[in-house]
């Protein structure tokens, strides 16, 4: 009766219940106990392969079954893992289908056996900031994409699940190599230095945008942190990649450029165009 949307009151009766805490004492920092509910974690996934191959019909299919638990879970593409990362040449013959997945920790975060050798050394500092700015990613995602849904800017697309992979890429470069974005990749962006206000600004189209508003929301760049606007053809930063890529050749400097795409942009003649010009010049682009 009290006229609030039903999940306040419910916060409310938490709040009230004698058992309520802070979540802050819900979570636990500690190493020691990380590594516990590490280890029951794995406990349990072992069990549920032990069942699985255990309900197999017959010692071929007990197999199979646990050897599914190891591959991938990617809606149609169903792959086994690899820790060798390789290149399937045409002159070697057809590559498996589906191709293996490459991977370096599995998804309690440890090292996968095989693997040790490619797992860089990065000291805590550099962790924390790459993680610390993952989750700043994941804040300003929640409140602009409600802010598109509510109507109050006109375009928004999340970065959700995608987050390690532009924050990761991004930590890898220098800072004077180049990067070109598409939507999804705004943790590199926070990571060369832009702030919230620097892509709020933007996105909104005020008068402290650089663009002044003649982007869409969500189309950043910066000169100064060497990140060539997003644009709204899809596709197009490919072949912008590896002209960008040549011209580093070109200046002898040793820089790169790092370029985004999804399974959208793939299908554009943009992308296959882009590959055969980095390849035919040598162009360091990623």
């Amino acid at each position: 009766g009290s006229g609030r949307p039903p999940r306040f009151q419910m916060l409310s009766l938490r709040r009230a219940s004698s058992r309520w805490r802070p979540a802050s004492r819900l979570l636990s920092t500690s190493p020691a106990d990380l590594a516990a509910e590490n280890a029951r974690l794995r406990a349990e996934l072992s069990a549920l392969r032990d069942a699985a191959a255990a309900n197999g019909a017959g010692g071929v299919a007990g197999a199979a079954a646990a050897a599914a638990a190891e591959r991938t879970l990617f809606v149609g593409a169903r792959s086994s893992y690899t820790s060798q990362l390789r290149f399937w040449c045409p002159e070697e013959g057809p590559p498996p289908s589906p191709m293996p997945c490459f991977r370096l920790v599995d998804d309690l975060g440890e090292v996968v056996p095989g693997a040790e050798a490619h797992v860089p050394q990065l000291d805590e500092e550099v962790c924390l900031r790459m993680m610390e700015t993952m989750l700043r990613v994941s804040e300003f995602d929640k409140v602009f994409n409600d802010a598109q849904r509510q109507g109050r800017i006109s375009f928004y697309l999340t970065s959700r699940g995608e987050e390690a992979c532009s924050v990761g890429s991004a930590a890898a470069l220098r800072e004077d190599d180049w990067m070109l974005p598409q939507y999804r990749e705004l943790g590199s962006a926070l990571w060369r230095g832009m702030t919230y206000t620097d892509i709020a600004n933007q996105a909104t189209g005020n008068r402290h945008d650089p663009a002044h508003g003649r982007q869409l929301p969500l189309h950043y760049g910066s000169y100064e942190r060497r990140i060539v606007y997003v644009k709204s053809t899809l596709g197009t930063q490919c072949p912008h990649a590896a002209g960008v890529g040549y011209g580093m050749k070109r200046r002898g400097g040793g820089q790169v450029a790092l370029t985004y795409f999804g399974e959208g942009c793939a299908s554009e003649g943009d992308v296959p165009s882009a590959f055969n010009i980095a390849a035919v010049h040598g162009c360091p682009t990623i």
